[in-house]
C-alpha cells in the first residue's frame, strides 16, 4: 500500500514537472516571438532572425512564428545588395510561408495572414513601385497560386475575396484582379461602392 502511494506521489509529481515545462517553452517561444517582431521594427535584423529562430526551437508548432521569421527574411533580402543572398532569403521565406500553412491548412486567420506577406514575396524590390514591372520572377506564380487557393477555397467569403483583390490590385494582375471583383458583384455588390481596392 504504502508503495502505491510513493508511485502515485512520483507520478503526480513527474506530470506536474512535465507540465511546468511545457508552459514554460511556451510562453518562453511567445515572448521570443514578440521580440523577433519588436527587433525587426526597431532595425535589428539579425537580433529579430535569432529570437525568431529561438522561438522556434522551443516550439516548432506555431504558424504564426514562421510567418514573422519569414518577414525577417524579406527583409533582409530587400536590404541585401547580393543577388544570390537575396535570393536565398527569398526563397527561405518563402519555405517558412509553406511550413506555417502546412500546419494550420484550414485555419482562416493563418491563411488570411499569409496574404500581405505573398504580397512582398512577389515583389522584386519593396522600396519600388508595385505592379507588373516589379514581380519577382520566382514567386509571382506562386504569390499568384496561393490567392487563386484562398479564393477557390473561400468562393463566398466577401471578407477574403476582398483582400485578396487588393494584393492583386497592388501587383498589377488586373486580369485576377477583375475576377475577383466579379465574385464581389455576385456576392456583396455593395462593396464595389466603398471598399478600398474597387475604388
Amino acid at each position: 500500500m504504502k508503495f502505491f502511494k510513493l508511485l502515485s506521489v512520483a507520478v503526480v509529481w513527474v506530470s506536474a514537472v512535465y507540465v511546468i515545462s511545457f508552459v514554460n517553452r511556451i510562453y518562453m517561444a511567445d515572448k521570443l516571438s514578440v521580440q523577433a517582431s519588436d527587433f525587426l521594427k526597431e532595425m535589428e535584423y539579425e537580433k529579430a532572425l535569432n529570437a525568431a529562430n529561438r522561438s522556434l526551437e522551443l516550439n516548432s508548432s506555431e504558424p504564426s512564428y514562421y510567418r514573422t521569421r519569414a518577414l525577417i527574411y524579406l527583409t533582409l533580402g530587400a536590404a541585401e545588395k547580393d543577388g544570390v543572398k537575396k535570393l536565398a532569403h527569398k526563397r527561405s521565406a518563402y519555405g517558412d510561408l509553406r511550413k506555417s500553412l502546412s500546419l494550420n491548412p484550414n485555419n482562416l486567420v493563418t491563411e488570411r495572414n499569409l496574404v500581405p506577406v505573398y504580397y512582398f514575396l512577389a515583389n522584386e524590390d519593396p522600396a519600388a513601385e508595385p505592379g507588373t514591372g516589379n514581380h519577382a520572377p520566382e514567386f509571382i506564380s506562386e504569390t499568384k497560386n496561393y490567392f487563386q487557393m484562398l479564393k477557390g477555397k473561400y468562393s463566398r467569403d466577401a471578407g477574403v475575396i476582398s483582400l485578396v483583390a487588393d494584393y492583386e490590385k497592388k501587383l498589377g494582375l488586373i486580369e485576377e484582379y477583375e475576377k475577383s471583383k466579379e465574385i464581389i458583384r455576385l456576392l456583396r455588390p455593395d462593396l464595389l461602392e466603398w471598399y478600398g481596392s474597387f475604388n
